[in-house]
């Protein structure tokens, strides 16, 4: 027997998991954040977690960025919308076969 921690814990991970993958697949989302003489090119959502910036100057680098804060915000974003979509889903399937 399973005790309700252990379930409520693997839930988590599991919401967590889900999350994760969603922000991952959300890294193909591109967005225009350029600016007054920069041009940024963010990839994520809702935030841009990754992506390039260079200054519109001829021979000037490209620099790539990561931003590790942006990343786990998308990730509780996702994780919480994950939540929500199965809290739905579960109480629409319980009221639906609540009369067997």
């Amino acid at each position: 027997m399973v005790c309700m921690r252990t379930k409520l814990a693997l839930i988590v991970i599991v919401i967590l998991a889900f999350g994760f993958v969603v922000t991952l697949a959300s890294g193909f989302y591109k967005q225009n954040l350029s600016t007054l003489g920069v041009s940024k090119i963010g990839y994520g959502f809702p935030l841009s977690w990754h992506g390039q910036s260079w200054v519109v100057y001829p021979n000037m680098p490209i620099v790539a960025w990561f931003s590790w804060e942006s990343f786990l915000v998308d990730i509780a974003f996702w994780s919480l919308v994950v939540t929500i979509v199965v809290a739905i889903a579960f109480r629409w399937f319980k009221a639906g076969h609540s009369d067997n």
